[in-house]
């Protein structure tokens, strides 16, 4: 028989596709499946309404992350199933604000955050210090709450308690895109130029250059923190929305209102889902629950709030190499018969 190495592979990627765990609680659909999304656990262990809410991205590749829980700044290895006590260090803060859990966002690969309510904006190092941007202390501008690094600049783009700014972190100078809306969940599109905030129980689409409101999609969902899908497929430009009510929409920008294929649900039976962070190692996306972080993947060559990349996700990693072993030894196998 005259086996192709390459279709041998393809079975073996297929089977580990199969047996990659979903989250135990946050479950997808079966169209999500279909479509290749995959669910994981990056943390848990936990149970409080605020866990670690967001993450970013150290220059080293660790996830840097903050909770409430016990006011500490935790980093992680980039690895799934893990609980509090994994983090590799840990650093303790003190609150200033009335919700002092921390909005996080990676901008030209440097990590920010700040307090929630009215927190400043801080400079991240990568065991999880931090400091004040002091220009931007100086002048005033505190954070409300969700940000996101632009991918295209290294700006941030920050639900403040100015309305939503455009900060340049490394100038520590910063814009008004729209002053007097104070929403929650912040992206911002791959090419850099749309802003999607959760505003109103809505989801809105702001042009970044001119402030101008573009789109306000009603889901229905109680939508949080959101991400754009970068990719190859039919699934590029989709809205990955983390919701409120314990689901997890896609939203599809170009459909009109009132087509019920404009949002449809690809993952339910979550608890509370708040804001969530992009995984700038392999594509992935942290979607934060009241129990626990999952993570998110929308498959090969499809990356949700950045570039497309082909590194497996951290819980393949094992079962890769483990499929890899399987078809070496199958080739040889079918080599001796030959």
């Amino acid at each position: 028989m005259n086996f192709s190495f390459a279709k041998m592979a393809g079975i073996v990627v297929a089977m580990i596709a199969t047996v990659i765990p979903a989250n135990a609680t946050l479950t997808l659909t079966q169209a999500a499946i279909s479509d290749g999304f995959t669910l994981s656990t990056f943390v848990s262990g936990y149970s409080a309404q605020y866990g670690p809410l967001a993450q970013g991205i150290s220059s080293n590749g660790q996830v840097i992350t903050g909770s409430l829980l016990n006011t500490k700044i935790y980093v992680f290895d980039d690895v799934d199933g893990q609980k509090l006590s994994n983090a590799v260090n840990s650093v303790s803060y003190t609150c200033i604000t009335g919700n002092c859990n921390f909005a996080m966002a990676t901008a030209g690969s440097q990590v920010y955050g700040a307090q929630l309510q009215g927190g400043v904006y801080e400079k991240f190092n990568s065991d999880g210090t931090f400091a004040p941007i002091a220009s931007l202390q100086a002048a005033g501008l505190r954070d409300n709450l969700g940000m996101w690094g632009n991918p295209v600049n290294g700006h941030i783009i920050s639900a403040s308690t100015q309305g939503l700014v455009d900060i340049d972190p490394v100038a520590g100078t910063f814009r008004v895109i729209v002053p007097n809306i104070f929403p929650d969940g912040v992206t911002v599109s791959p090419d850099g130029t749309i802003a999607y905030v959760e505003n109103g129980g809505t989801i809105q689409s702001y042009n970044i250059a001119t402030g101008a409101l573009l789109h306000t999609y009603a889901t229905g969902h109680s939508p949080d923190g959101t991400g754009v899908i970068s990719s190859n497929n039919n699934l590029n430009g989709d809205v990955i929305v983390n919701n409120n009510d314990g689901t997890v929409g896609l939203l599809d920008p170009t459909k009109a209102n009132g087509d019920p294929s404009q949002f449809v649900i690809i993952a339910n039976n979550g608890t509370r889902g708040d804001f969530v962070s992009p995984d700038l190692n392999n594509g992935t996306l942290f979607l934060s629950q009241t129990d626990q972080v999952a993570r998110l993947s929308c498959g090969p060559d499809c990356s949700i709030g950045g570039v497309p990349s082909t590194t497996p996700e951290p819980a393949s990693w094992a079962l890769f190499g483990a499929g890899l072993v399987s078809v070496e030894c199958l080739r040889r196998r079918v080599n001796r018969r030959a």
